[in-house]
């Protein structure tokens, strides 16, 4: 299971970059809760109609899958961490945050049933 939910990780971050819809809902439970670093939540529609929108577009992605927690046969928590460039509400920003994504099997396939990012304080500039 370990792998497993760690190439799935793969998947959806690289879907969620490309803003592959299509690919992206295929990994998405219906009863999807996704939070966003700055405490909104979507549905599974309400998440992919921003992507197809444009009103939410990741520019780059950077993440590392630190654990997985096994919660039974059905079930696992990836932790980890995650940066990225977004346009997001008319400009661009840089988000950070340390991730809980929830992965259950529904019938024979894993979805992502739910996402939750705590944000991680800007980094300083050193030199500033």
């Amino acid at each position: 299971m370990q792998q497993e939910i760690r190439a799935l990780e793969v998947r959806r971050y690289a879907a969620m970059q490309a803003g592959d819809v299509e690919a992206l809902g295929a990994l998405l439970s219906e009863r999807l809760v996704y939070a966003h670093s700055n405490a909104t939540t979507d549905s599974k529609e309400s998440y992919l109609g921003t992507l197809v929108d444009g009103s939410l577009k990741y520019l780059q992605i950077h993440f590392e899958t630190e654990t997985v927690l096994e919660a039974g046969p059905d079930a696992a928590a990836a932790l980890g961490r995650m940066s990225a460039r977004v346009h997001r509400y008319g400009g661009e920003r840089e988000i950070a945050a340390m991730t809980l994504a929830l992965w259950v099997r529904e019938g024979d396939a894993w979805r992502l049933l739910a996402y939750q990012p705590t944000s991680l304080p800007p980094t300083k500039n050193p030199g500033a």
